[in-house]
């Protein structure tokens, strides 16, 4: 990967996520950041009420919220890191009124590609941005959904894409950016949302926290799906 930084950053950027997708994407901004990692999405207190006033609507509970997990995540962070900008990021899948978390184990796996199997489902992924420097400004949210398509499915494939061992970290079952891509038929809406941290979406709140020398975000896209040997998808429906 090509990460020449087009600027220095006018602020230390922290990543509080230890996904290496995220960190991946990430990177494909053109600026450095360190990683943060904490189990802060996996905590259930209640958050301060203006945080919760301030999330995106979302018309599943609350504790699902990915964009509450991505600022549970970046406010754990804080403390590590009390002189950055710092970005968490969260995502679900969301079928028919359910979230499809990580499955336990490949059985778990097998039954959620089933559901998903021959239908559309939305992938959310909640970004929460905190200036750690200053305590008095709330954090920037943001909340992108996308809209995946699975093909249908035999057993036979399910099973298949199971004995890889790639579905069980992934939301859902299936990793879009790896082998999991085969499944899919077509995504509507951010195709970076859909790996894990929607690249308009985190280049716009990053700017708006202040961050200089971020590479364009769609520049960002087209260099990381070249490097992985990707082709792009069609544009539109699938963005950035």
């Amino acid at each position: 990967m090509n990460s020449t930084v087009t600027d220095e950053p006018s602020v230390p950027l922290a990543l509080a996520s230890a996904s290496p997708r995220r960190r991946e994407l990430l990177a494909y901004l053109g600026v450095p950041f360190r990683i943060i990692a904490t189990d802060a999405e996996e905590h259930d207190h209640l958050p301060p009420p203006a945080i919760v006033a301030a999330l995106p609507p979302l018309a599943l509970p609350l504790f699902d919220h990915p964009t509450l997990r991505a600022w549970r995540k970046a406010h754990a962070a804080c403390a590590s890191a009390p002189d950055s900008v710092i970005i968490g990021a969260d995502t679900i899948v969301a079928l028919e009124g359910d979230v499809l978390n990580k499955p336990v184990d490949p059985d778990d796996a097998r039954r959620m590609l089933r559901r998903l199997s021959g239908k559309t489902h939305t992938v959310y992924t909640g970004l929460a941005v905190i200036d750690a420097r200053r305590t008095d400004a709330l954090p920037l949210f943001d909340l992108v959904a996308s809209q995946v398509t699975i093909d249908t499915l035999s057993d036979a494939d399910i099973a298949a894409y199971v004995a890889t061992g790639e579905p069980l970290d992934k939301a859902g079952a299936y990793g879009i950016q790896d082998l999991g891509g085969r499944l899919v038929r077509s995504v509507v809406g951010s195709y970076t949302c859909v790996v894990g941290l929607p690249l308009v979406a985190t280049w716009r709140l990053l700017r708006a926290a202040g961050m200089t020398g971020l590479r364009d975000p769609a520049e960002g896209y087209r260099r990381w799906l070249r490097d992985r040997g990707k082709e792009i998808p069609p544009c539109p429906p699938t963005l950035p």
